[in-house]
């Protein structure tokens, strides 16, 4: 059961993310990769599923989310130029 909600909360999260970066919403400043299916597990975990002994922080949890995605969106962006470099002294 849990299982089927989780998957449930994964397609959702995963579908309104997808909306919301085609709708044009993404701002430059706050530029994020959309979050995977494994991250949204591991927030839910988190947030809903609690454990007897859980240490994890929400607000810690979230802010290590935001720099995650953050500071992948950067990566992708300067292999992306990267590429584009490497791609025009080769032609």
């Amino acid at each position: 059961m849990m299982a089927m909600i989780a998957d449930a909360l994964l397609a959702v999260g995963a579908l309104r993310e997808r909306q919301r970066t085609t709708s044009g919403e993404s701002d430059d400043a706050l530029a994020m990769v959309p979050v995977s299916p494994r991250e949204l597990l591991a927030l839910l975990r988190v947030f809903v599923l609690s454990r007897p002994r859980q240490d994890a922080d929400p607000a810690h949890a979230l802010h290590w989310s935001r720099w995650r995605r953050q500071h992948q969106q950067r990566a992708a962006d300067c292999h992306r130029r990267w590429n584009n470099v490497t791609a025009a002294a080769v032609t």
